[in-house]
């Protein structure tokens, strides 16, 4: 829902807000909204507009002037303009408003309404004159055209400078949702209440289970039977791992859960097993993943220019290791939103906390964006959304242009969260779009033992680069002098070389910044830092460091923003102090000191103890992650036009828990795991399926397909192929600065990511906005653009085709019988159909692809498909694998 701030044409010719309505109204009737089609082409910004905050002075008029407003021009628009244009409009026309002089000046979302002393540029004497009767005011409904003496009386007013002693803003802003939104459920405490009592005492093994059972009870409902033992080890093995169960491990937890027989012991198996896959570094890569679509992680800036972030991966590893190591929760919040604020025990600690900041770095940019000012609001825009969506669940960004309309989010609130992330420097990286344009810097790790994807280079070969450098340098000053030559010799001139000198220069300025003069190579990566408190910081080195066109955006330092009017960037009025804002009961807003950004303020804030939907959106995450829908199924947004809770006992139990046991992500994780609800079987039930189909209430299991990572991984896995080993760096890291698929491919091209070569798990993968590995793809893998807690699962024909047709498919059939048949040498007849065994290789072939040992059923099925293939039976075999492989159980979970 965030907007860009610029203006854009509609599909009726008319200029639109950057919320994408259109700036006339849907009625020509309305005195005010002719007025506004009057100046409908018009633009730009009176030079008397209001800028950065300062007021509109006013002239020093003659008495007669003044008396002259008020016998003949203010009467005319009081009684014909201000029902639309004014303070107590019930929706502001086209934003202009007529009952100030500064809304005349500033005008409405198509320019000033009037040109003190110019008549003929003044769009509203155009319009009353009817001149165009398409833009003629008042409209023949409301009066029609005004007599000819009232329009040389406004003709006079203007010539004579529009003498106007009204005062007040130029705009109204657009009404919000008000004071009563405060009181929606998911802005007040938390709330934690004792677990219900049950009439089944003895089936809950916690209290997560007395709370779900009470709501079921008083459904008159009853939950399903656990889960057969096969199918809970699968499903724990991909919801906390993300791989297939080892076959031998598969059997041997089904075989202890038999034999352990008490409800107490299976408990105690259950808890050894979900202990050792929390200990796995394989659970960080499953759960960071999860992590990273929220993050809207992706490895180029998308938009118009699709640009690589070679240095993204950094923070895919810090994502990964921190969930590994269990950092708190807040903790991993703070450090993303304000790591280099924080203090550090060592320079690898410091460079963790950098490394983390690539959460506001690693967004979506349009890097071929002409107006700095407009890139770097953007961005803060961007910064902001991402925040507020990850941590809170809230679209605070909808408020850059008006008051949010259903949350209680001012565009005040917001402009004061936008002057937080304008006074950030982002280091994003990247030699910037064409001719550089809006390349980035990036941050300097003062841990010179970090990891690094890069090759040293020698000396020689560095200094080779920066005389190229120069040559391209002297080029390109020769190719402009000689562009200039041309064009005042009156020859076209296309400027094409010069565009590509400038994409060499640039691409090659970036490829130098990563290495020392000694050919050594720099420990660099995405983040931000806070800008100079002030203009005396602005050091030598900082601004040669930043892009020429960056240094125009105006905003160089530690700064309030201004509120834009309508969100364009061109039209600032008033300055909002940054602050925290006051929009959840019981936290009062937060001052930022004047040397620094404010986001260590924010931070605090964001994970504050009183904070109540820090908590509450994440363990509803995990919750989402696990069950597959949230007890809030809209996981990114806890506004008023978001869901409300299932168990809305039950969510503020769990977040309360959750920061009572210190944030911890493995303990919530291991507490729902070891639920008896999480414990359930998924099979369909009619009448509980006539009462509750969407499964709200958690009679079942739902069942649910994988997502793309973990089918991919299971293929690989199941075929021996699977390497677990991390590597250093990326495809894309590798690949180093410049656009994907760029000229003659000097970076990657796209079907290097598209036809994935790679035997890696799947969260090592190169994924760029736009450009995904086919298979992730075609199973709903998310482009990084947004944030996405929750995946869109789709179930098309196209799915199924893949796994029974692709390449990647055939392999793993083929991989899967060598690892569980053997491949035969030549004229080796071994593995005939008549052999004893081919029972037992079935059963393995099963307990292999789908953790379980196949039915009676389907050991014949499968028989009678191996006898059409008697002389080839490895071709037969892999028929078999592959209808396994292609099956709905192989790419779900029960």
């Amino acid at each position: 829902m965030a907007t860009t701030g610029k203006r854009r044409v509609g599909p009726n010719g008319f200029q639109e807000n950057p919320c994408g309505r259109s700036s006339i109204g849907l009625t020509a009737t309305l005195f005010g909204l002719a007025l506004l089609a009057g100046w409908m082409f018009s633009g730009g910004v009176s030079l008397g507009s209001a800028q950065e905050g300062k007021p509109i002075a006013q002239p020093q008029w003659s008495a007669e002037q003044l008396e002259f407003f008020e016998a003949k021009i203010r009467p005319v628009l009081v009684e014909k303009c201000y029902q639309c244009h004014s303070e107590d409009a019930k929706q502001l026309g086209g934003g202009l408003r007529v009952d100030t002089r500064a809304g005349l000046l500033e005008g409405g979302d198509s320019g000033a309404a009037i040109e003190p002393g110019k008549p003929r540029d003044s769009l509203l004497l155009l319009a009353l004159k009817y001149e165009d009767e398409d833009y003629a005011m008042p409209p023949k409904s409301a009066g029609g055209k005004l007599p000819d003496n009232v329009i040389a009386d406004f003709e006079k007013w203007i010539r004579q400078g529009a003498a106007d002693p009204r005062e007040g803003a130029a705009w109204v802003p657009d009404s919000g949702a008000g004071e009563e939104a405060k009181q929606w459920w998911a802005f007040q405490p938390l709330k934690v209440s004792p677990a219900p009592a049950v009439q089944q005492a003895a089936w809950p093994t916690s209290d997560l289970d007395r709370f779900v059972l009470a709501k079921l009870e008083a459904a008159g409902m009853q939950p399903n039977p656990d889960a057969e033992p096969t199918t809970l080890f699968r499903r724990l093995s991909f919801d906390l791992v993300g791989l297939p169960p080892d076959p031998q491990a598969a059997r041997q937890f089904a075989n202890d859960w038999i034999a352990a027989g008490t409800p107490s012991l299976r408990r105690e198996l259950l808890a050894r097993e979900v202990d050792r896959l929390l200990a796995t570094p394989q659970f960080g890569e499953r759960w960071g993943r999860y992590w990273l679509d929220v993050a809207r992680y992706s490895e180029s800036t998308g938009k118009d220019f699709n640009t690589l972030y070679p240095l993204a991966w950094r923070y895919r590893d810090y994502v990964i290791d921190a969930f590994n190591a269990d950092l708190p929760y807040d903790q991993f919040v703070r450090q993303q939103v304000a790591g280099d604020l924080l203090e550090a025990d060592s320079a690898a600690e410091k460079s963790q906390h950098l490394v983390a900041t690539g959460f506001l770095a690693i967004g979506p940019k349009s890097l071929n964006e002409q107006m700095p000012r407009q890139f770097v609001v953007d961005m803060a825009d961007e910064q902001i959304d991402a925040v507020t969506q990850s941590v809170l669940g809230l679209t605070v960004s909808c408020a850059r242009c008006h008051d949010h309309k259903f949350d209680p989010i001012s565009q005040k609130d917001y402009t004061a969260l936008l002057g937080i992330f304008l006074s950030t420097e982002t280091r994003y990286g990247t030699a910037g779009a064409v001719g550089g344009r809006n390349a980035g810097e990036l941050l300097l790790l003062p841990d010179a033992e970090a990891v690094s994807h890069l090759k040293p280079q020698s000396r020689e070969e560095i200094e080779r680069k920066k005389q190229r450098l120069e040559d391209l340098r002297e080029e390109q000053r020769e190719a402009f002098a000689e562009r200039q030559r041309s064009r005042r010799e009156g020859n076209s001139d296309t400027g094409i070389n010069l565009l590509r000198i400038a994409n060499q220069i640039a691409t090659l300025e970036a490829e130098l910044r990563s290495y020392n003069a000694d050919g050594s190579v720099k420990a660099l990566a995405m983040g931000v830092r806070d800008k100079p408190a002030n203009r005396s910081g602005l050091s030598a080195a900082f601004t040669r460091a930043r892009p020429p066109r960056a240094r125009n955006a105006g905003f160089d330092t530690v700064s309030d923003s201004p509120l834009f009017i309508r969100g364009e960037v061109d039209r600032p009025s008033e300055r909002i102090p940054r602050s925290i804002p006051a929009i959840l009961p019981g936290l009062e807003a937060i001052e930022i000191p004047r040397n620094t950004s404010g986001r260590k303020e924010l931070a605090g804030w964001l994970t504050d103890a009183h904070n109540p939907l820090t908590a509450r959106v994440f363990v509803n995450r995990v919750w989402h992650w696990l069950f597959g829908q949230g007890l809030v199924t809209s996981v990114d947004n806890f506004g008023t036009t978001g869901a409300t809770p299932s168990h809305p006992e039950l969510l503020d139990y769990l977040a309360d828990r959750f920061m009572q046991e210190g944030w911890s992500l493995k303990k919530l994780v291991r507490e729902l795991v070891l639920s008896r609800t999480y414990g359930l079987s998924s099979e369909y039930r009619e009448a509980s399926f006539q009462l509750d189909p969407a499964n709200a209430l958690i009679w079942r299991h739902s069942p649910r397909r994988l997502d793309a990572e973990a089918i991919r991984d299971a293929m690989l896995a199941i075929g021996g192929k699977l390497e677990l080993t991390r590597p250093e760096g990326s495809l894309v890291a590798r690949a180093g600065d410049g656009p994907l698929g760029g000229p003659r491919f000097l970076t990657v091209s796209e079907d290097a990511i598209v036809k994935v070569n790679s035997n890696l798990r799947s969260v090592y993968l190169s994924v760029a906005r736009n450009v995904e590995p086919e298979i992730l793809a075609v199973f709903d893998f998310p482009d990084g653009s947004t944030v996405q807690g929750a995946r869109q699962i789709t179930n098309v024909p196209g799915q199924s085709l893949y796994m029974l047709n692709s390449d990647f498919a055939n392999r793993t059939a083929r991989n899967l019988v060598k690892r569980v048949i053997g491949e035969p040498a030549k004229g080796d007849v071994a593995l005939k159909l008549d052999r004893d065994d081919v029972p037992e290789q079935l059963e393995e072939l099963y307990w292999v692809a789908l953790g379980r040992g196949p039915e009676k059923a389907e050991v014949a099925a499968a028989q009678k498909l191996l006898s059409r293939y008697r002389r080839n039976p490895i071709t037969g075999w892999q028929s078999v694998a592959r209808a396994l492989v292609a099956s709905a159980e192989f790419r779900g979970i029960d």
